[in-house]
Formats: structure tokens, sequence, C-alpha cells
């Protein structure tokens, strides 16, 4: 599915803006120069892009939606496979950096900026929801044609390091029904 990988491109860009955008403001901000313009335009482009990726997610879960009422079950498996196990390197790298970034934030503010940890956490929870549709609406088709997928997977693929495990499962046991 073409959108979810779009999504899926448009996740990694998230994560290299996440970094250099941060990195930029402060280097713009560098040596008693303040907040200029310059460092509120990286600020509005990372928060555009943000904007961006998020809806290219509702945009994929349309285009799963669409496939899924077309009981299109090629394009809702290669969407899904494209967004579960083609993100693993995102959220892994995602998690170190927001640690990393965040844990320093709040450390150099001393604490005050724990009240925004919630933002990064849900708009990562999001891509995981937008993707996890995608994952659904296959084991809905799969269902529906008769074949064992419990409704355990489904609420699986809409919490964090479970839906991949249930990706995997699912995928596997599929590989080994065919063979």
């Amino acid at each position: 599915m073409k959108t979810a990988k779009l999504f899926l491109a448009g996740m990694y860009v998230h994560l290299v803006l996440s970094v250099a955008a941060p990195i930029g403001i402060l280097y713009l901000g560098w040596g008693g120069a303040g907040w200029g313009r310059s460092n509120g335009m990286l600020l509005l482009a990372y928060l555009l892009a943000i904007a961006l990726v998020q809806l290219l997610g509702w945009v994929s879960v349309g285009a799963s939606i669409f496939a899924y009422r077309q009981n299109d079950m090629t394009r809702l498996l290669s969407g899904w496979r494209a967004l579960k196990l083609g993100a693993i390197p995102f959220y892994m790298l995602n998690f170190l950096w927001s640690f990393l970034a965040w844990g320093a934030i709040v450390a150099a503010s001393r604490g005050i900026f724990l009240l925004l940890i919630p933002i990064p956490i849900g708009v990562t929870w999001l891509m995981v929801i937008q993707s996890g549709f995608t994952g659904w609406l296959y084991i809905r088709c799969l269902r529906e044609s008769g074949e064992d997928a419990a409704i355990l997977h489904s609420v699986c693929q809409f919490l964090p390091v479970l839906d991949v495990l249930s990706t995997l499962l699912l995928l596997r046991r599929q590989r080994e029904g065919a063979s």
C-alpha cells in the first residue's frame, strides 16, 4: 500500500527532524544570541512536519479502510508488514533519542519540563494507533475469511511492542500454514 509506505517514510523524516531541530535551535542560540527568528522558523518547520506526518497517518488509515471494504487482503497485508516491521528501527531510535533529549531537557530545567513529556509520547503513540488500524483491519479480514486469528491480536495492534510481537506471531503462523 503506497500510503502506508509514505507514512513510514514520514515517520523516519520525523525522526531525523526530531534530532536536527533541537540541535539546530541550540546551535542558532549559541553564544548568547538568544531566541531569534531563525529559531522560531526552525521550530515552526518541525511542528509543521509533525502535523504532516500525523496527516499521512490518518490518510493511511483511510486507505486501509478502503482496502478493507474492498476485501483487498493483499494491500492490507502489504501495508501492515511495511508499517509494523519497517517501523521497528524507527521506534527503537525514537525511544533512545527521546530518552536522551527529554532527559537532558528535564534535567536542565530542574524538572519543570517534566509536564511536557506526555506530548512526544502522545505523538508517537498516535503513530502506533494509526499503523494499528491497518493490522486490525487485516486481522478482521482473516477472521471473516475463516482463518484462526484471536481477538487478542486485534487489541495488541494498538499497544506498543505487543503490536510487533503479535504481527510476527501471526505472520509466522500464516507462513507455516502456507507450507
